[in-house]
């Protein structure tokens, strides 16, 4: 089995941060990409190659990719995009700038990462794979959090990800998304009150509890090996069967 060469954005935290790290268990190659350069190096100085991206400019995500090649020799075989923002808002109250940046990084900056692996690859005649992380919210409103924005997003990451699955399956690029319920990371702003924590997880989750990053990480790597070779397309919830209650 090939060793993967796996960019990973989002990396200096949360779910990204957990990708890289299995990653680097299972002995892939890694370029861990974050916009916040202090984190990113604190995080991974030393075990993975770390590359400052904020991928909501085109610019800065070619020349992540383009640091990745560099220091290879050759492109990422895989990539996980895991960067992503989340904010509370009700939508009557909710203004375009915040409308606004929640898109940027969360749909925007899908897209543009997915463009730049794919262009990389198309150049090279390189197969290759790519997981996008959209969010339980996709499919389900909540009262007690409103975030219309970045549920939109996530939804959007969801059909952008069948759109590109379906496009760029023809060149061997495979893509696939998971969807994330409610799991232990620095975003999860239901934990701030843990008496509604526990409620929610009661009536709103089999399983009963939180979920933690390195089980979503699991997923994602799942989908970037080679045991994943015929799944493309696939939206897969990681939410302790929340979105089946």
């Amino acid at each position: 089995m090939s060793v993967p060469r796996l960019l990973v954005t989002g990396a200096a935290s949360g779910i990204g941060r957990a990708v890289v790290r299995l990653a680097l268990a299972e002995g892939a190659v890694v370029a861990a990409a974050d916009r916040d350069s202090a984190s990113l190096q604190a995080a991974w100085a030393g075990d993975a190659l770390c590359v400052e991206m904020d991928v909501t400019e085109p610019d800065s995500v070619e020349a992540g990719f383009a640091a990745a090649t560099q220091e290879w020799g050759a492109p990422p075989t895989a990539v996980v995009n895991a960067a992503g923002i989340y904010r509370i808002a009700p939508t009557v109250g909710l203004d375009r700038g915040s409308w606004d940046e929640v898109m940027a990084i969360n749909l925007t900056g899908a897209l543009l990462v997915s463009q730049a692996a794919a262009r990389t690859w198309s150049q090279t005649g390189m197969a290759g794979s790519i997981v996008l992380v959209s969010s339980i919210a996709s499919r389900r409103g909540d009262r007690d959090e409103p975030a219309a924005h970045y549920a939109a997003s996530k939804g959007a990451v969801e059909a952008l990800c069948r759109q590109l699955a379906v496009e760029w399956g023809p060149l061997g690029v495979r893509v696939n998304a998971v969807a994330p319920g409610v799991i232990d990371t620095p975003m999860l702003r239901l934990g701030d009150d843990p008496a509604r924590l526990a409620a929610y997880l009661n009536a709103g989750v089999p399983l009963g509890r939180l979920g933690h990053a390195s089980e979503v990480a699991e997923v994602c790597w799942f989908l970037v090996g080679e045991k994943s070779s015929y799944v493309s397309g696939a939206v897969i919830s990681v939410d302790g069967g929340a979105g089946a209650a």
